[in-house]
């Protein structure tokens, strides 16, 4: 415990090497976490689902999912699921060792391709491997763009902008009712959730490479171009630009010297707590955030009006967690609404079924939920270095993913034993706050650079 308090404190005192050539923000930082935040919009039509019944033709409609095919209808979900499971691991090690802005944009050129060819599928087979390669696709516009933004901000406005960044996934999880309702045939609204996602090919002209990862890399005249103009964007100094990227990539660079990392770099004796750790709290966060989202939109008999509010709650909720984890630091925030919402869901176990008590201790727990969900993301990129850091996240982001594989399978339980799932929900979140306790904090930190900076 000494130990590990000397050198937050340590890391607290050195001044990050880019915040003070770049500032902590200003016109760049904002201009580069407007544009790439815009992305998480199709990650929120692409994954959060609402009840079919609307529709005047669906899937199972379309191809006899009845009976003993029933299955399959929720299968194609599952395996969407999986798609961005193994997309996670994919484009995190691709970004890690290819760069940010390349493996950005195969990710996004996919997503739009695959999003145009699903309302055509002429058969289910078809449309459900082409959902498996739209969920790889999606989670690398996920993995790379949080970092990206992570690795733009200086220190002391990292928590506001991770927040903020999630505000355009709730969007998209708002206006799915909007799309339902407008386009009742499955194929015509996919359609309409395919076109929204062509303005990313503007990425090609507007996104740069991340100037911290080609410093990293030792690609430091790359850098020096992007950071300069950055400079003259916030109105700073830019004649000693090349001279301190330089020693940044001599410091990076002698301290990580040997062959290219792996995601076994994560497991190394550094690293491996956080690594099991993050992964506990990740799968947890998916088990939990899917599992509310669901049980809110069973609240009501619209699925309009329901996913809808179930998307509008996380928006204060988002915006709280700013503040909450700027004053009370990355720690005790996780630990606060992990036990928070633990709490909520073995409360709606005891307590009268009355749609007013259910209904608000469900909307506190998907509170709760989105707060860990934004906490988690910012809080896991401080703790890695940058040479794995795409890794780790990819690695959480996948944990996250086979929790909210197993949600729907933990909800259904309650068919055969109704006091199990709530049971799960209730203390598997109260032991992933137990679990953040044998972390560090981060907030106020450097990010770290290589795995010695750690």
């Amino acid at each position: 415990m000494v130990i590990q308090l000397s050198s937050q404190i340590n890391s607290a005192k050195k001044e990050d090497g880019f915040a003070k050539i770049l500032g902590h923000i200003g016109r760049w930082q904002i201009l580069v976490c407007a544009t790439v935040s815009l992305v998480k919009l199709s990650s929120g039509w692409v994954q959060m689902a609402y009840d079919p019944s609307p529709f005047e033709n669906t899937i199972v409609s379309e191809w006899d999912l009845i009976c003993s095919r029933s299955w399959l209808a929720s299968f194609t979900q599952t395996v969407l699921q999986f798609g961005i499971l193994i997309g996670s691991i994919v484009f995190g090690f691709l970004s890690d060792r290819y760069g940010r802005k390349n493996t950005f944009l195969v990710s996004i050129t996919a997503l739009i391709v695959l999003g145009f060819a699903i309302p055509f599928a002429p058969d289910y087979i078809t449309f459900t491997v082409l959902r498996f390669f739209l969920g790889i696709a999606t989670s690398g516009t996920m993995v790379v763009s949080f970092v990206l933004i992570m690795e733009t901000a200086g220190p002391n406005f990292r928590e506001i902008l991770g927040c903020l960044f999630q505000i355009p996934f709730i969007i998209g999880h708002m206006s799915v009712p909007l799309f339902a309702y407008f386009f009742r045939s499955w194929d015509s609204y996919c359609l309409a959730l395919a076109i929204p996602p062509v303005i990313y090919f503007g990425y090609f002209f507007l996104l740069t490479e991340s100037p911290r990862w080609l410093v990293s890399v030792g690609r430091v005249k790359e850098a020096t171009v992007i950071v300069k103009r950055a400079c003259e964007m916030n109105n700073l100094p830019t004649t000693k630009v090349e001279e301190n990227l330089s020693k940044l990539a001599q410091s990076i660079q002698s301290s990580s010297s040997g062959p290219k990392l792996n995601y076994s770099a994560l497991f190394r004796k550094s690293l491996r707590l956080r690594t099991a750790c993050c992964c506990v709290m990740w799968t947890i966060s998916g088990l939990t955030f899917f599992g509310f989202n669901q049980y809110i939109s069973q609240t009501s008999p619209d699925p309009f009006i329901s996913v809808a509010a179930a998307g509008a709650i996380q928006i204060p909720s988002n915006l709280l967690s700013i503040w909450l984890i700027k004053y009370f630091g990355r720690k005790i925030t996780t630990v606060m609404f992990f036990t928070l919402g633990g709490v909520c869901v073995v409360v709606l176990g005891v307590v009268p079924d009355h749609f007013w008590i259910t209904l608000t201790l469900g909307t506190l727990g998907v509170s709760c939920a989105a707060i860990v969900a934004s906490t988690i993301y910012i809080y896991t990129s401080e703790l890695f270095p940058t040479v794995v850091r795409n890794m780790a996240m990819g690695s959480s982001s996948m944990s996250m993913r086979i929790g909210s594989m197993i949600a729907p399978f933990v909800s259904n339980l309650s068919l055969t034993v109704s006091w199990l799932p709530t049971l799960i929900f209730g203390f598997a979140p109260i032991a992933a706050g137990i679990v953040c306790l044998l972390l560090p904090e981060t907030k106020g930190t450097t990010l770290p650079d290589s795995l010695e900076d750690d």
